[in-house]
């Protein structure tokens, strides 16, 4: 009776002790890891800069894995993401992926499961997953769970929780610069983190990093032989025009693609995320070439393309009278850049000029 006590009591504590965890905890507890965001101690680690600069420790092929940035995403599906030993995949709401990245939204939520947004990271599905690494984008962490946009003293305070309480993951930013278009080595930078952390990939992702960079000097040789001064207009909804000159975050318009800005002494003043014109600013300048990007059309509130081209002012542009002006695919130069598929629609849409 009294071993019977005893054992009753033993079970009791026990069952006690694992309430008193905290349910992450409980889950850090029957995973393991550290701060490699490794299960096993014997694991290869390798030192990886994200984006931001910052170095992180990361082991070597991880299992259960989150994705929180298209291009990235893009990138592993262009060079089979079967072959990167992934069993378990968090990326961004599956039911709004763009078109390209259809085979994680075909995939069963076994292997690939919704968590969050492009803004919004999951804790529910962390919880869950557990991942070894996080793979940050350039818009983490900018919304709460009711999808409100965070400040910049909410949205730091956001990741720092977040990363406290996934202590024993590996958290980097792998993005392309939004600010100040930085095209070409952020690709590089991303591909070599890539190849780091999936030793079998190096030789795809070295191939197709080296097929496309050899595609954007091909179009930056001819767009300066050309001598045709460009401009990069994005219409944010259906009547709001923004323009983008050089260093901006569409400059690798200019700065990779070679066409000279139409107005290169407005960097001085213009804002890193463009700024609102009318269209007669676009007359006056009077481009040989416009670029439009349709940003309504691109997240779903409208089509912007249309308008602009019906405006009168427009019209009165050489760009118009000559037939040199190309709507862009949106994903590719909003949600999507920095991708392998993204950058190879890039390239297509600019060679539209030079197929014309």
């Amino acid at each position: 009776m009294k071993k019977s006590i005893t054992s009753i009591a033993l079970i009791f504590a026990l069952i006690v002790s694992l309430f008193a965890l905290s349910s992450c905890d409980l889950i850090k507890k029957w995973f393991g890891g550290d701060d490699n965001g490794t299960d096993d101690p014997a694991a290869t680690i390798v030192e990886v800069t994200g984006s931001d600069g910052l170095t992180v420790n990361v082991a070597v092929n991880p299992t259960r894995v989150a994705v929180y940035d298209y291009a990235i995403l893009d990138i592993l599906d262009n060079v089979g993401f079967d072959n990167t030993g992934i069993v378990q995949l968090i990326v961004p709401s599956k039911t709004t992926l763009p078109a390209d990245l259809d085979y994680y939204k075909n995939q069963p939520d076994s292997k690939v499961v919704s968590g969050g947004s492009l803004f919004y990271v999951d804790w529910d599905a962390l919880d869950i997953v557990q991942p070894q690494l996080v793979i940050l984008g350039g818009r983490s962490f900018g919304m709460n769970a009711a999808g409100e946009r965070l400040g910049a003293e909410d949205n730091a305070a956001f990741k720092s929780s977040t990363m406290a309480r996934y202590s024993s993951t590996a958290f980097v930013k792998l993005s392309v610069n939004s600010s100040n278009s930085n095209l070409a080595p952020d690709l590089q930078s991303n591909v070599t983190a890539l190849g780091k952390i999936f030793p079998s990939l190096k030789p795809a992702l070295d191939a197709k990093l080296a097929e496309i960079l050899a595609a954007m000097d091909e179009i930056k040789v001819k767009a300066q032989a050309s001598g045709k001064k460009a401009l990069f207009c994005m219409m944010v909804d259906q009547t709001t025009l923004s323009v983008f000159n050089t260093s901006s975050r569409f400059d690798m318009l200019y700065e990779e693609f070679g066409f000279e800005a139409v107005d290169a002494d407005a960097a001085a003043w213009s804002e890193a995320h463009g700024f609102t014109a009318q269209a007669e600013y676009v007359l006056a300048r009077n481009p040989d070439v416009i670029f439009v990007l349709d940003r309504s059309a691109t997240v779903g509130t409208g089509a912007g393309y249309q308008n602009f081209l019906a405006d009168s002012s427009i019209q009165a542009t050489d760009a118009y009278k000559n037939g040199n002006i190309y709507n862009l695919t949106g994903e590719a130069w909003y949600t999507m850049t920095g991708g392998f598929t993204a950058i190879t629609r890039m390239i297509s849409d600019i060679n539209q000029f030079f197929a014309a």
